[in-house]
C-alpha cells in the first residue's frame, strides 16, 4: 500500500515517536540518577513511578477524548469548535489533576503498602509519590497541549516542546537528587520536583502565546466549561479513563505478585519495562497517528480511508517495534549493567527483556488498531479488550503461577497471554466495525482540512481483505 496511507501515517508518527522517546528518556534518566544510591532507591523509584502512572492515567484518558473531539472538529473545518474543545480539555485537565493529586498525596502511605517493600524502601517511595501527586497538574497540562496540536496534524511543535521539557527535567532532577551545580540535595523528592520544573517551562510558554492568540486555536475561555463540550469529553474519555485505571491497577497488582519474589525481581521488572519502553513508544507514536487520522478522516466522511490508515499504522508499528526489540535484546547485558549494580537484578532484567521483545508484534496491534478505534470515538470496546487481557490473560494466570510456586521467569512470561488476547480481540473488532456509525457527531463534517488532494485505489490488506486507500497524485 504505497502512497497516501504509509506516507501520511509516517509523517504523523515519526515526530510522535521521537517525542515519546524523549518522554521515556526521563524515566530512564531517573533510574540512572538513583542507580549508584542502592537497590532500595531504585525500587522506590519503580514503585513511586507506578503510582504516578496511575495518576497520569486520567490525563491520558483525557488525551484520548481530546484527540477524538479536536481531530473530528478539525477534519470538519470547524476551527471555532477546535479552539473551544481545546480550552475545555485544558480546564478539565486542571480540575481532574487537583482532585486526584490531593487524594493521592494523603493516600500515599497506604498505596505503598501494596508493594510489600521493606521499611526504608517504602519510606523512599512515599517521599517520591507525595510531591509527584501534587505536581502532576503540570504533566496533565503539557500532555493536553501536545495532544491538541497533534490532533490538528501539527506534530513538530509538540516535538520541540518535549525536547526542551525533557532536557530541562532530566538536568533539574539530577541537580536536586545529587545536589549538583550548587543545587540543594533533596534526595528522591528531587525527581518529581525537577521533572515538574522542567515541564512547567513548556506549559508557561504555551499559555503566554495561547492567550496572545498566536496559535491556530484561540483561547475561547468563556465556552471552556460549557456543559455540552465537557459532557462530550467525559462521554468519550470516561471509558478510556476506566481503561487506564484498570491498566494501572492491574499493573499494581502484577507488581505485587512480582514483589513476592523479592526486591531484586521487583527492581528488574521496573528496569526491564523502562528499557523496553523505548520500543513501546514506537507503538504509541503510531497509535497517536492512527487516532488522529481516524478522527480527521471520519470527520471528512472518508470511512474507507480511515480503515486503511489504521491497517497501515499497524504494519509500520510492527516493523519498527520488532526492529528495535531485536536491537534492544542484543544489548540487554550492557543495558542491565548500566541500570543496576546488583548481579541478581541484572540476570532477572535480561530474562524479562527477552519476554518483552517477544510480545512486540502483539503490542503493535494493540497500539495501532486500538488507537484507530479510540480516534473514531469508540472507547468502550478497547475497555472490554483491556479487561479481558489484564484479568484473564495476566492476573488470573499470575495468581496461579504464584499459588503453584512457579519461578519468577514464569511470572514474567504470563504477560504474553495478556497481549495475545488483546491483539486477537482488537483485530476482530476492527474488521467488523460499521464505520458509518462513527460519523455521528454534533459537528457535521464537510471537508478534510489536513489531508486532501488525493485519489483512491484498491489494495489487499495485511489480513487478506481488500481496502480502499488514498494515493497521492
Amino acid at each position: 500500500m504505497a502512497g497516501f496511507s504509509y506516507q501520511t501515517v509516517w509523517r504523523l508518527a515519526g515526530p510522535n515517536i521521537v517525542s515519546n522517546i524523549l518522554m521515556v528518556s526521563i524515566s530512564f534518566a531517573h533510574l540512572w540518577i538513583v542507580a549508584p544510591l542502592g537497590p532500595e532507591m531504585s525500587a522506590a523509584v519503580v514503585a513511586g513511578g507506578r503510582v504516578h502512572f496511575l495518576l497520569m492515567a486520567a490525563a491520558m484518558a483525557l488525551s484520548v477524548a481530546t484527540t477524538a473531539v479536536v481531530a473530528r472538529a478539525w477534519g470538519a473545518d470547524d476551527t471555532h469548535e477546535t479552539s473551544a474543545s481545546t480550552a475545555s480539555s485544558l480546564a478539565l485537565a486542571i480540575m481532574i489533576s487537583i482532585v486526584l493529586g490531593i487524594t493521592t498525596y494523603f493516600a500515599a502511605p497506604i498505596l505503598v503498602k501494596m508493594f510489600s517493600l521493606d521499611g526504608k524502601t517504602a519510606a523512599l517511595a512515599v517521599a517520591y509519590i507525595q510531591p509527584a501527586a501534587l505536581l502532576n497538574i503540570v504533566f496533565a497540562l503539557m500532555l493536553t497541549i501536545a495532544t491538541a496540536f497533534r490532533a490538528i496534524g501539527d506534530v513538530i511543535r509538540p516535538l520541540r516542546y518535549m525536547a526542551v521539557g525533557a532536557g530541562a527535567a532530566i538536568l533539574l532532577s539530577y541537580m536536586l537528587v545529587r545536589g549538583a551545580f550548587g543545587a540543594p540535595a533533596v534526595g528522591i523528592a528531587g525527581i518529581p520536583w525537577g521533572t515538574a520544573a522542567g515541564q512547567s517551562l513548556i506549559v508557561l510558554w504555551f499559555l503566554v502565546n495561547w492567550l496572545r492568540g498566536r496559535y491556530v486555536f484561540r483561547p475561547h475561555l468563556q465556552g471552556a466549561l460549557r456543559k455540552r463540550r465537557i459532557g462530550q469529553l467525559v462521554k468519550i474519555g470516561a471509558p478510556a479513563a476506566i481503561e487506564q485505571v484498570l491498566i494501572q491497577m492491574s499493573f499494581l497488582l502484577f507488581m505485587m505478585l512480582i514483589s513476592s519474589y523479592g526486591t531484586a525481581a521487583f527492581a528488574a521488572y521496573g528496569i526491564g519495562i523502562t528499557i523496553l519502553s523505548i520500543t513501546i513508544v514506537v507503538g504509541l507514536g503510531f497509535g497517536t497517528a492512527s487516532a488522529t487520522l481516524s478522527g480527521q478522516l471520519i470527520g471528512a466522511e472518508k470511512h474507507d480511508e480511515a480503515v486503511a490508515s489504521g491497517w497501515a499504522a499497524m504494519r509500520l508499528a510492527m516493523v519498527g517495534m520488532c526492529a528495535l526489540a531485536v536491537v534492544t535484546y542484543a544489548f540487554k547485558t550492557p543495558l542491565a549493567n548500566i541500570l543496576s549494580a546488583d548481579p541478581v537484578v541484572r540476570a532477572d532484567t535480561e530474562f524479562f527483556i527477552l519476554i518483552l521483545a517477544l510480545i512486540q508484534p502483539l503490542m503493535a496491534i494493540e497500539f495501532a488498531i486500538g488507537g484507530a478505534l479510540r480516534g473514531a470515538g469508540d472507547t468502550r470496546y478497547p475497555l472490554f479488550v483491556t479487561f479481558c487481557g489484564m484479568i484473564v490473560g495476566r492476573l488470573s494466570v499470575g495468581f496461579a503461577v504464584l499459588a503453584l510456586g512457579g519461578p519468577v521467569e514464569a511470572m514474567y512470561s504470563v504477560i504474553v497471554g495478556d497481549y495475545a488476547i488483546k491483539a486477537a480481540l482488537l483485530v476482530r473488532r476492527y474488521r467488523r466495525v460499521d464505520w458509518t456509525e462513527m460519523e455521528r457527531h454534533p459537528h457535521a463534517p464537510s471537508a478534510l482540512q489536513s489531508v486532501a488532494g488525493i485519489s483512491r485505489g484498491p489494495v489487499r490488506s495485511f489480513f487478506g481483505r481488500r481496502e480502499t486507500v488514498e494515493k497521492q497524485p
